[in-house]
């Protein structure tokens, strides 16, 4: 039971920090201009699917630390169930916060955190999230279970 608890703790954090290192790297990388839409916070095009691709990676690499460190397949459906809930409750709250109709007129560079809180999404987007997390993990654990030598 502790073994799976820790599991779940560990992968969920590992995927997390998988998440934020890239997602950073890749906004300084494309800079802010790429992020956005032109003078607007409106999340470009490119930004979403590299969203989506780096979150989807995430989730895949907390499903197989989850299995590594488990062993077990039902732990990691518990943690794509996890990942399913916490996610869906940052829909709830995203949602809340997007106000579409709010001037969203962008004027110059914006550093990292408030790009990050002004920017706005399509009001699809924070729907996708939650099922790719959940997909990505269970993926993530089928792969690890996919490697493992024979008899183990």
């Amino acid at each position: 039971m502790l073994k799976s608890i820790l599991a779940i703790i560990v992968s969920y954090v590992a995927g997390n920090l998988v998440f934020f290192g890239i997602i950073s790297g890749c906004f300084f990388l494309l800079g802010i201009e790429r992020v956005f839409e032109p003078d607007s916070y409106e999340v470009s095009t490119a930004w979403l699917a590299l969203t989506l691709i780096v979150s989807l990676l995430g989730a895949v690499v907390a499903g197989y630390v989850c299995l590594s460190i488990s062993h077990s397949w039902r732990t990691c459906q518990l943690l794509a169930l996890i990942a399913l809930m916490l996610t869906s409750i940052s829909c709830i709250v995203e949602l809340r916060r997007i106000n579409p109709d709010a001037p969203n007129i962008r004027a110059g560079d914006v550093a990292y955190f408030d790009a990050m809180k002004l920017g706005v999404p399509p009001r699809w987007f924070p729907f996708v999230n939650p099922i790719v997390s959940c997909m990505g993990v269970l993926i993530g654990a089928r792969l690890r279970g996919a490697t493992r030598p024979p008899g183990a």
